[in-house]
């Protein structure tokens, strides 16, 4: 670690935190929600004459996409000692004021009408505030604290955000310690229930944003059980930021899922009928629990070039399977863990990741590092060519997660896994007084040889393979480690045409050509209307129809692209689908207490508890 890194964190993010003390001032009202606009100023005192630039942010930490927030900026003005003053574009998303010593203010309204948890929306019923997409920062003054005063909307009374807030006639003041935390810490204003939780001690708040059908008190117990089991994997909360407090905010929609994470707080989407179906109820407590685990990982244990942010532009790193990818696996771990689910409910979910991974044809052709480091051309931004060329860092890095906590497991004899590697990373990058408020954060190569120290041994041939090319990992040689454990591998050649398709206005439209497959070879294309096999009809029925036909080997297709009738002809091609099971076997078949509380790699890696 060098000694700019330590030096550069702390003097960013040392400052007050006392009102009397803040610099930047911000006021945002909501005159009119309906229309969906934020009405919003910054005042500071420019302590001397000169140029001073305002830039909005082009991205928000946690989604590594740029997403351009400066195009729903309009109306900037500015004034000082209440003279008005020019303003000047100089960029995209860069305004320039040149200001006499004194009291500077621009104003500005930002359009907020995209609905999502990494965006700002607005609508009659609620105003969902994240910072990256409404508050300028002035260069150079990024380090400065201030305070945020809100004028709530008429008929609105709840707001709740990690920031300390102060209420005033008709608003509320919230107050941050620098531009970091203001962006990090998410606003929610409307009418909206709450409940609350203790989690180490520390207060857990909930507010509900929409109709819903959750049992709460079901709902409460849960999720307190989903945080206190991430928050043991470290064993410590954060206590970098005042008030200690943690928020997490439910938009209960129509349709729609995921979340994002901040500081000390979340975003989370969820269909409000949802919380009804056992699956998919599981499926948003592995979300709290994913998102929750970012206060320790990707908030605090960060890859390096995570923070501090250039806000003007992408932040490269190839470390991003280390900050979703695990944290993927520790949230389905996390049911386990909590006993939502049994453990052999877990290894189907792992034996799931792999099929995915191992039957995307995209596996050949990108490493786990490459990925990543690609993440903000390609991750947010799929077509219909992604799966052939690539896959994601969340399930591929889940999969390396489960193999390096079972070799860590299996190295250590039961007496280590995964959790020492992120309890070290929190000591060794985090907790150290001399690093600084929120520690530094680590290079891909420290993060190896933190867990080589953890696990007793080098690793380092094991993840240049995982990391640094595309080939299959050797599941059988790691998790048949564990002698309880089997591994299965079944190949299959399925007659297929290797494509998908929708209905679109009557018309079977497809939507997908698998590299090397049947439809490709034929010459089908993406966005063609499949009207004929072999001289019948298609209607959304390509399989079952060929099925039908008893898969005849001489194929003869009509198609209509672009407005022309095209005749493809050809035969079947083979392209392997695989089917990967991870299993207990012999006496870990068994619910044994007496089994499973003995002190060995595998009781280790899938203990059911803390």
């Amino acid at each position: 670690m060098k000694l700019f890194r330590i030096l550069g964190l702390w003097a960013l993010l040392s400052s007050s935190s006392m009102l009397s003390a803040q610099k930047m001032h911000y006021t945002l009202s909501i005159p009119q929600p309906s229309n969906h606009y934020a009405e919003i100023s910054l005042s500071f005192s420019a302590e001397a004459a000169g140029d001073y630039i305002f830039s909005m942010p082009v991205w928000t930490p946690g989604s590594y996409l740029v997403r351009e927030f400066s195009k729903s900026v309009e109306q900037i003005s500015a004034q000082a000692n209440e003279k008005a003053l020019k303003v000047e574009k100089l960029e995209k998303n860069r305004w320039k004021v040149h200001a006499p010593k004194g009291m500077l203010t621009i104003y500005y309204k930002v359009y907020c009408f995209e609905f999502s948890a990494r965006t700002t929306f607005i609508d009659a019923d609620q105003a969902l505030l994240n910072g990256a997409s409404l508050f300028m920062f002035v260069e150079g003054l990024e380090n400065q604290s201030g305070k945020v005063d809100i004028t709530l909307p008429k008929g609105w009374k709840s707001y709740i955000s990690s920031m300390q807030d102060h209420s005033f006639a008709g608003g509320v003041s919230y107050t941050f310690d620098n531009y970091d935390i203001l962006v990090d810490s998410p606003i929610q204003l409307g009418n909206f229930d709450t409940f609350e939780f203790d989690v180490l001690g520390i207060p857990h708040y909930v507010a509900m944003v929409g109709p819903h059908n959750a049992d709460i008190n079901l709902l409460k117990g849960d999720m307190q059980r989903m945080c206190r089991t991430m928050a043991g994997i470290v064993g410590e909360f954060p206590k970098d930021i005042k008030p200690y407090k943690y928020v997490f905010i439910v938009q209960n929609v129509q349709a729609g899922g995921g979340g994002i994470e901040h500081l000390n707080s979340t975003v989370l989407v969820m269909p409000r009928f949802n919380y009804s179906n056992t699956g998919r109820y599981r499926g948003f407590l592995s979300l709290v629990a994913h998102e929750y685990f970012h206060l320790w990982n990707v908030k605090r244990i960060r890859p390096i070039a995570l923070g501090p942010f250039d806000y003007h532009k992408e932040n490269y790193t190839k470390s991003l399977w280390i900050a979703e990818g695990i944290t993927s696996y520790y949230d389905e771990l996390a049911l386990l863990r909590a006993g939502i689910v049994d453990r052999n409910h877990f290894l189907r979910v792992l034996g799931s990741y792999i099929n995915g991974q191992e039957n995307r044809p995209g596996k050949d052709y990108a490493s786990l590092h490459d990925v990543s480091l690609d993440a903000w051309i390609k991750e947010y931004r799929p077509n219909e060519n992604s799966k052939n060329t690539g896959y994601s860092y969340y399930s591929k890095g889940f999969v390396i997660a489960a193999l390096l906590d079972a070799k860590i497991c299996q190295t250590t004899g039961g007496k280590k896994s995964l959790d020492d590697v992120f309890k070290k990373l929190w000591t060794d990058f985090y907790g150290a007084k001399k690093l600084g408020p929120i520690g530094t954060g680590f290079t891909e190569e420290e993060f190896i040889m933190v867990c080589n120290e953890v696990a007793g041994e080098r690793l380092n041939e094991f993840f240049t393979n995982w990391l640094e090319t595309s080939q299959t990992p050797d599941y059988k040689a790691i998790f048949e480690g564990f002698k309880d454990i089997g591994v299965s591998q079944e190949v299959h050649y399925p007659i297929s045409f290797n494509l998908q398709a929708r209905m679109e206005n009557g018309k079977t439209i497809v939507s997908f050509i698998h590299r090397d497959g049947t439809a490709e070879t034929l010459g089908i294309n993406v966005n063609d209307e499949l009207i004929s096999i072999n001289g019948y009809r298609i209607n959304d029925n390509l399989e079952e129809l060929s099925a039908q036909l008893g898969y005849p080997k001489d194929l003869d297709i009509w198609v209509s692209r672009n407005g022309l009738m095209y005749n493809l002809k050809g035969t079947h091609v083979s392209v392997p689908e695989f089917q990967w099971s991870v299993f207990l076997r012999g006496k870990a078949m068994t619910d044994s207490e007496e089994f499973w509380n003995q002190k060995h790699p595998l009781q280790h890696w899938l203990r059911n508890s803390l």
